[in-house]
């Protein structure tokens, strides 16, 4: 009997299964929060990418026309692939200041947006006779398992971009 006690106790055979067996659910979970973070941390920057593409493109222009604009929030939306692109909201416009200061909307498109309250730039970004692209692009990004992050993200993102040939980019049609 004391034999058998003594091979028992130093017997390893079958050790490593029982250890992986202990760790496997904490690394099942590690990988499902990094994926869970991951695809969190993509649509952020896919929200990005399209805020700044929408105002960058329309800035290239001296006018703009309705269908044009449709266009671009039209072309931007797919940006935003493989993620599901019925839950994104597009705003552009365009902001001047007066001579004496003053901020006005010139124009806004919209598509899907949702939000009350209009575009706006920071204090102080505009001086007197200048003018300004605004786009705003707001995304409910819903996590894939939904066990470690809330049920929905709102990721809110705005880009700010000048006229590149004229003062003002003005909205025909």
């Amino acid at each position: 009997m004391r034999t058998f006690l003594r091979r028992s106790a130093t017997d390893q055979s079958g050790a490593a299964a029982i250890e992986f067996a202990l760790i496997f659910p904490v690394l099942f979970v590690l990988h499902i929060a990094a994926v869970e973070a991951l695809g969190a941390y993509q649509a952020q920057r896919k929200i990005s990418h399209i805020a700044a593409a929408m105002a960058d493109i329309t800035a290239q222009s001296r006018s703009v026309s309705t269908a044009e604009l449709d266009d671009i929030l039209l072309a931007s939306v797919s940006m935003i692939h493989p993620f599901p692109n019925a839950d994104v909201q597009q705003r552009v416009s365009s902001l001047s200041a007066n001579s004496a200061g003053s901020v006005s909307t010139d124009w806004t498109v919209k598509k899907a947006y949702t939000v009350s309250g209009g575009p706006s730039v920071p204090s102080g970004y505009l001086s007197a006779n200048e003018s300004v692209i605004v786009t705003d692009v707001i995304y409910d990004y819903k996590p894939t398992f939904g066990l470690f992050l809330p049920a929905t993200i709102r990721f809110t993102r705005h880009a700010y971009v000048r006229p590149r040939l004229s003062v003002k980019v003005e909205k025909v049609g």
